[in-house]
């Protein structure tokens, strides 16, 4: 029960979003202007990032900002690794809708191995000539080498 509420804890950021994603969306309905529909389509666009970012708060045990950090640079690595080795051979990647709504789950599930390795590793004591990249900031370190595998094995299935 203690890790759906951390996971319930960390859905409130994406949620809180998504409240300012509409915000966004109903001005550019209301306004017809391209400069708030630009800034819509980023938010669209960076979505994902702020969903992993706010669960790997949310699961993370003290709720720090090292765990977010985590999550944006896995969820970060796990983007690059799919779209290189998802890259067309006449050198255009076009995104589809799966891709789109695909990309909302890996935020969910970066989020999840983010906070996950954050808990495992915040405290980690490397050797003295190493001690700087202890810690917390070990972290987002094991946590790109993760999504570097993650991101490598679901290019494989898709």
């Amino acid at each position: 029960m203690d890790v759906l509420k951390r996971f319930a804890i960390g859905a409130v950021y994406p949620i809180i979003a998504l409240v300012i994603i509409g915000i966004f969306w109903l001005a550019y309905a209301v306004t017809g202007m391209k400069a708030i529909d630009s800034i819509y389509q980023g938010l669209i666009l960076m979505f994902p990032l702020i969903v992993s970012m706010g669960i790997a708060i949310g699961i993370a045990k003290d709720h720090s900002g090292a765990s977010a950090l985590a999550g944006a640079v896995g969820w970060l690595v796990y983007a690059a690794v799919i779209v290189s080795l998802n890259f067309p051979k006449n050198g255009v990647f076009t995104p589809t809708e799966f891709s789109a709504n695909f990309n909302f789950l890996s935020g969910i599930y970066m989020g999840i191995a983010a906070g996950v390795l954050y808990n495992k590793f915040y405290n980690i004591r490397l050797p003295e000539w190493l001690a700087f990249f202890g810690g917390r900031r070990f972290v987002p370190i094991v946590t790109s080498v993760v999504a570097l595998f993650i991101g490598a094995f679901v290019a494989a299935i898709f």
